[in-house]
Parts: C-alpha cells; structure tokens; sequence
C-alpha cells in the first residue's frame, strides 16, 4: 500500500541550525498521527515540508507515492490548520470557509452550498454571516479546520490543534 506521507532521511537546516535532522517516517492512508516533542524541535518545520512551505536540504518527501520535492504547495492536495488559523478578517465567516473553492474556480453556487456543509460538520450552522473577529478561539479554530476541510485534501495538517481549546480541556 501506497504511504499518504514519508520521509526517507529528510532534514531542514537553516544555516548551522538544524531543526529537521534525518527523520524517516511512513503514516499510512487515513491514519491519524500525531507528532509531540517540546519548542523548537521540529514539528512545525515537518509540517511545512510536506505542505511545500519548506524544501528539505536533504533527504526525500513523497505524498501518496509521488515526489514532495519542487512541487508547490497549491499543486500538493494538502490543507494545513495553521496555529493562528489565518482567517481573512475582512471576510464573513462563509467567504472564509469559501476562499479554497474561490481560487480553484468553482462556481459560486457550489462553493456556498459546500462551506456552508462544512461549517454544519463543524457544528457552526448559523454562524456564516459573522465575521472572525466575532468568534471565540475555539469557534476560530473550527472556522479553520472547515475551510481545509471543503477543499477535500488528501493530507490535513493541523498545527497546535490542542491550543485554542479551554486549559481544563487540555490538562
């Protein structure tokens, strides 16, 4: 079976520092993982190389059996939950969720009827006339996770899904 991600000794340095440094890994198709470690050791650079954000200096990456390397990041099927979420704060919470489809060109019609079914997988049915700013953390951060999720993406990266949830939830 055909890995959704690996990495065959894949490293990142920026000048003498090594924040990826010969990392071998396979997560298979559907496969939930998850990367834990403190600050600064690797996991956000990992996740921005196989979203295209980072070229590795070494090593090879390949999503679904073909090669990472020199493809784009809007030419990979891959979304990334961002820990900050990037939502626009100019645009209603359904453009937000929209904005993938926007660019890809589908048809308005289409594009509102499936951000308005993402946001109802979310659980924020109602909520798409709002703008970010209007929203908790943690209604942000499914704002986001709805906007990857309309895209249908073969691979979701979700970075810091833990952070805008309450601290009780987290400990």
């Amino acid at each position: 079976m055909t890995s959704a991600v690996r990495f065959q000794q894949v490293s990142r340095h920026f000048g003498q520092v090594r924040a990826v440094d010969g990392v071998n890994l396979e997560i298979a198709p559907g496969e939930f993982f998850a990367m834990l470690g403190p600050s600064g050791s690797g996991k956000t650079t990992c996740l921005r190389l196989i979203a295209g954000f980072e070229q590795p200096t070494a090593g090879h990456i390949q999503i679904f059996g073909e090669t990472a390397e020199g493809i784009p990041p809007y030419r990979r099927n891959v979304n990334t939950v961002f820990q900050d979420y990037a939502l626009f704060p100019h645009l209603n919470i359904l453009d937000n969720v929209a904005y993938g489809l926007m660019v890809k060109g589908v048809g308005k019609a289409e594009r509102i009827k499936a951000a308005g079914d993402a946001l109802e997988l979310v659980k924020l049915p109602g909520y798409g006339a709002r703008r970010p700013g209007q929203l908790s953390g943690g209604q942000r951060q499914r704002v986001a996770l709805a906007r990857a999720l309309v895209n249908k993406p073969k691979v979701l990266l979700l970075d810091e899904p833990l952070g805008a949830l309450d601290l009780k939830l987290r400990e």
